[in-house]
């Protein structure tokens, strides 16, 4: 059993369905760290390819280069176990919905495409997931927001314009340690989720000096 060492902690991610928004350095790393806790349900959703770039922040490897991200990152949750896998190689415009307990996980570059995916989340107000996670990373900056029943009014009191975001250059928008720190952070959130566990509905995590900035909590 995969998830045989974490099982004290969750063992009913299997219970969940995972909507990955953007397969890149968030997205990969978040989902393969759910799947090594157990979630087995997946819904990956990404219009574009791996490149050489995307080796050094994501999950990627050097034999994924020209695939596209849903297919390359389907064979990586596959090789550990994983069962049922859903792609959608395409720009997100449509959520497809699995059942009660879908969590939806943003992991896109651009703040302008995060808005889009809300309102194709939350298009349909019967049918939309129970939770939406936005994680939001830089180089060495991380925040994370967490809307239960999301709306598109919701999440607006969350969201700011590409150009209020960070300033750091092109060059340095990720590094592995962010990137794969994202996913922590974003599968410690599903673990209390799944639990019942009190958890953060937003917070800020700063690399250089190692702060962490909490907000309302919420049970």
């Amino acid at each position: 059993m995969i998830n045989e060492r974490s099982s004290g902690l969750v063992n009913n991610l299997g219970d969940f369905h995972f909507h990955i928004l953007g397969c890149g350095a968030i997205g990969s790393s978040t989902a393969m760290q759910l799947a090594r806790m157990g979630a087995s349900n997946f819904c990956l959703y990404d219009m574009d390819t791996v490149e050489n770039v995307n080796l050094g922040v994501s999950q990627y490897i050097i034999n994924d280069i020209g695939k596209p991200k849903v297919l390359a990152l389907k064979d990586h949750l596959e090789s550990i176990g994983v069962p049922n896998i859903y792609t959608y190689n395409e720009r997100f415009s449509e959520f497809y919905p699995q059942g009660e307990s879908d969590i939806a996980i943003l992991g896109f570059d651009s703040m302008a495409a995060r808005l889009q995916a809300v309102e194709a989340l939350c298009s349909n107000p019967t049918i939309k997931p129970k939770h939406l996670i936005d994680g939001r990373m830089g180089a060495e900056h991380y925040q994370q927001y967490i809307i239960d029943k999301p709306t598109v009014g919701k999440y607006k009191k969350t969201w700011y314009s590409d150009s209020q975001g960070s300033p750091e250059p092109c060059a340095a928008k990720a590094t592995a340690y962010c990137a794969f720190m994202s996913g922590s952070f974003i599968a410690n959130a599903v673990r209390k989720l799944a639990t019942g566990q009190p958890y953060n509905k937003e917070f800020s995590f700063n690399f250089p000096n190692m702060l962490l900035e909490k907000s309302t909590m919420t049970v």
